[in-house]
């Protein structure tokens, strides 16, 4: 009964303590927005790893690695390696990039995705839209800059991971397995952003 009474009357502060202004009320929601959107995307990030290395399991990829539980751990570790590399590399690249895109860069609406269109040119619509947020972003004046935090990362990555794939005792698989795994990872990016835009979900 207290606990519900506490939660639902609001709390006076205590005589000679000031209460908090409104600027710090905002800050302190945009900073667990902030908070829940990141465990979100790693939430997401984590279980695509796990997807990928089920998968991975499934189509014997790569076929050094046995069909066993073993040869699944390898692969779920090779996984997990590339996700923290990348999540680690953007980060690093992201505060040395030149150019900085604000916060809500991604939440440009994508004209033309939403509803009230038809389906054909919002698929058209968010496929060019993912695609751009991936290849692109805009700073905070407007200007479009390659975006180099996303890709960097992923092409770091994806070299990275050959410290332990078995591709790296061949140069030629080696850089075609790079190669693959940066188009798969970037479009993989571009798919999702098109989701969102299809979505209405900016």
């Amino acid at each position: 009964m207290l606990a519900l009474v506490a939660v639902g009357v609001p709390q006076r502060p205590l005589r000679g303590q000031a209460a908090p202004s409104p600027a710090a009320v905002t800050v302190d929601s945009s900073r667990h927005d902030a908070a829940t959107s990141h465990r979100a995307h790693l939430t997401l990030v984590a279980a695509g790893a796990l997807g990928a290395a089920t998968f991975n399991q499934a189509t014997a990829m790569p076929a050094a690695w046995p069909r066993t539980w073993r040869g699944y751990g390898a692969r779920v570790a090779d996984q997990a390696g590339f996700a923290v590399a990348e999540e680690s590399l953007r980060a690093v690249l992201t505060r040395a990039s030149p150019w900085r895109a604000p916060r809500d860069a991604a939440a440009v609406p994508c004209e033309g995705a939403g509803p009230g269109h038809a389906w054909v040119a919002r698929v058209g619509r968010a496929a060019s839209c993912g695609i751009a947020r991936t290849l692109v972003v805009r700073t905070a004046s407007g200007a479009r800059r390659p975006n180099l935090p996303l890709l960097g990362a992923i092409a770091g990555a994806s070299a990275l991971s050959l410290a332990w794939r078995p591709e790296r005792a061949d140069h030629g698989k080696g850089l075609v397995f790079v190669g693959t795994r940066f188009g798969v990872v970037t479009g993989g990016a571009a798919l999702t952003d098109a989701w969102r835009a299809l979505r209405g979900r900016e």
